[in-house]
């Protein structure tokens, strides 16, 4: 079986790219899917947190540095489809990048992040208008915008989740992660919230995401991973 592939991009920084990829990677593997985490920034924050790792508990899905490939990554991709189940494409920050257009042509879905304020509402137009230019160019490639570091208990957040759930072009998705230390916690650790202590709110959230994308791409949903 050829891998899906997933790309995670937004020009704007600070969104939760790497944070999503790796948590998507992580549950993944945890199921019994072999998973990698392409990292295309050039400050390698996932290359670092799978590094964090302890030796005896390895990060759960494996972790590639194609940064320096930047347009002509998704050759290189090619050669590892086969090798895995899921494929994530964590892409950097920056306006001329030519890496998720190089991701988007060979990814059959294209996550959004988007943190519930106004000015990263305002920046994730320019990312959509990607995404719409590569659906031009692969027809298959779906894209859905994914809300992260919710703040649920303010009604700003509120008006801002109503306000994106309005886009009928890219849908959001109904699992979201919160603003959460869990998070910060497990990339210290090398880890995936799982094994974070006291962090069933955020190993519930990316559960719910893990069952939603999995769905998305069409992969079977195995039996949930247990926590470490």
């Amino acid at each position: 079986m050829t891998a899906k592939v997933i790309t995670v991009f937004n020009q704007k920084g600070g969104c939760g790219k790497t944070t999503i990829a790796m948590s998507l990677a992580g549950a993944f593997g945890l199921r019994g899917y072999q998973a990698l985490v392409v990292d295309m920034d050039p400050q390698g924050t996932a290359s670092r947190w799978a590094s964090a790792a302890p030796e005896e508990q390895p990060f759960p899905a494996s972790v590639m540095s194609l940064a320096p490939m930047e347009g002509k990554m998704h050759r290189e991709v090619k050669n590892h489809i086969e090798s895995f189940d899921v494929i994530l494409i964590d892409c950097p920050p920056a306006m001329n990048s030519a890496a998720p257009t190089s991701a988007m042509l060979i990814s059959d879905l294209a996550l959004i992040p988007v943190v519930p304020s106004p000015a990263d509402i305002w920046a994730a137009e320019s990312a959509k208008k990607l995404a719409e230019s590569a659906q031009a160019s692969n027809e298959d490639l779906a894209a859905r915008v994914v809300a992260n570091m919710v703040q649920r208990s303010t009604s700003l957040a509120k008006d801002l989740m109503s306000l994106l759930e309005a886009d009928q072009d890219f849908p959001l998705m109904r699992s979201a992660l919160g603003s959460r230390t869990a998070f910060r916690d497990a990339q210290l650790l090398g880890a995936t919230v799982h094994q974070v202590p006291r962090a069933s709110a955020a190993v519930a959230e990316v559960e719910a995401m893990a069952n939603e994308v999995l769905s998305l791409v069409e992969l079977p949903l195995r039996k949930k991973s247990v926590r470490k």
